[in-house]
């Protein structure tokens, strides 16, 4: 029997699958990644565990489908930046992993893997046309367009994170910008401005709710769940940033539906409900009762469900 593999690598941890024959999840196992090696390291470390985590010889794996949070340029095969990853910058991974592996290899970008993951196995499945956005510590985004990953020209296409909405005053974006969606509703930001509350010595729950020494985004969403008033405004301004970047992509593609993925959407409908009404208000009337967001349903599996996904189809196309 023939076994494949699927990467999914993020900042500070990497999800590893092993698939059977038709991309079905026999085992997986969750990694540091250790970012501070480097990119080498970091593929040697991956290709000499992928045996031994599993324990299957290397020449039963056929092929490793591998996807990662940045700019990844399909032309050249390199990825161009990686805002959660130092010293990835113009990195040539696909002629990497292939020097290590000599077998099939397909790459994406993470949010691409985890929009065909939902689009084959969960929230999309059935629909043409889809729109991911994924919430944490960024934002990232992908578009299913008829029933095929949209990459554009260099496989760039989906970053709604980088939508400009207050280009001239808006916070510094990691992309070198400012006012980028990212900067303004992602969980860093809802962070940066809890922070922010803390500093103005209002009273306030998320004070007596952090778990820790610095105060992350899950500190405000746990106090607006108790209701505390300056952590619902902060998390309302957060939604109607992300509806109103969730509705220019939405006017100007007209997707089926929209699948909210990410940490921040295990919030819930404490995100969810202001969410729902600010995406509503601003899409253009016709598409207003058509267009659905739901939250993603493959949770951390989604990217390497969905790389495994592209990894069967390859093989499928290349039999054939």
């Amino acid at each position: 029997m023939g076994y494949s593999i699927g990467v999914d690598l993020g900042g500070t941890k990497m999800l590893i699958a092993l698939a059977g024959e038709g991309g079905e999840i026999l085992q997986s196992r969750k990694l540091p990644t250790r970012a501070e090696k480097g990119p080498e390291r970091i593929f040697k470390d991956l290709v000499t565990g992928m045996t031994e985590l599993f324990r299957v010889s290397p020449k039963e794996i056929e092929g490793l489908g591998f996807c990662m949070a940045g700019y990844y340029d399909r032309q050249r095969g390199i990825i161009i930046d990686s805002p959660n990853l130092p010293g990835w910058e113009n990195y040539p991974v696909q002629q990497q992993i292939s020097s290590l592996a000599d077998i099939p290899v397909v790459i994406e970008n993470d949010a691409n893997a985890a929009a065909w993951g939902e689009f084959v196995y969960g929230a999309g499945k059935g629909k043409k046309n889809i729109l991911l956005v994924t919430l944490g510590t960024g934002i990232g985004g992908a578009l299913i367009i008829e029933g095929n990953l949209a990459r554009g020209a260099r496989g760039l296409a989906g970053e709604i994170g980088h939508i400009p909405l207050l280009p001239r005053e808006g916070p510094f974006c990691s992309c070198g910008k400012r006012g980028c969606l990212e900067t303004l509703a992602s969980g860093t930001a809802i962070a940066r401005e809890g922070r922010a509350l803390l500093q103005t010595g209002k009273k306030t729950a998320v004070r007596d709710v952090m778990k820790g020494a610095t105060l992350q985004a899950g500190d405000v969403f746990e106090a607006a769940r108790q209701g505390d008033r300056c952590a619902l405004e902060i998390i309302d301004l957060a939604a109607w940033y992300l509806g109103q970047g969730l509705a220019i992509a939405v006017n100007l593609f007209n997707p089926e539906i929209v699948i909210v993925g990410g940490g921040m959407a295990g919030e819930g409908e404490i995100l969810f409900d202001p969410l729902r009404h600010y995406f509503s208000k601003m899409i253009i009337s016709p598409l207003s009762e058509e267009v659905t967001l739901v939250a993603a349903e493959m949770g951390e599996e989604a990217g390497v469900r969905g790389i495994l996904a592209l990894l069967n189809e390859s093989f499928f196309w290349q039999e054939n």
